[in-house]
């Protein structure tokens, strides 16, 4: 196995792990561009085959886990817009209020 591609797929793997999108493309890119340059060997193709597909898991992860933190801010942001009350009967009734949208300075 190349010790270059081995190197490159550490590096990525620790990229998705830090939870670093650009560093992890970017180390993709070196990847692509050293096993387009040099090639892939069928024995080596499948050494490689377990670490990539350990990266196609941690990607898949990571990807779900942005969704679910999106999912979550945008649950917040709506609770946080509405009124939620109970009347005398005890069924809930729900408002949209007119709050302002928060901003960075």
């Amino acid at each position: 196995m190349s010790r270059a591609l081995t190197r490159q797929i550490g590096q990525i793997r620790a990229a998705l792990l830090a939870g670093d999108p650009q560093a992890a493309l970017a180390r993709i890119e070196d990847l692509v561009r050293t096993a387009t340059r040099h090639g892939i060997d069928a024995g080596t193709r499948q050494a490689l085959e377990p670490a990539l597909s350990e990266l196609r898991d941690l990607a898949q992860a990571s990807l779900s886990g942005a969704q679910q933190a999106a999912d979550q801010v945008r649950a917040i942001i709506q609770a946080a817009r509405s009124l939620q009350t109970y009347d005398s009967l005890g069924r809930r009734t729900v408002t949209t209020t007119r709050a302002a949208s928060p901003q960075r300075f």
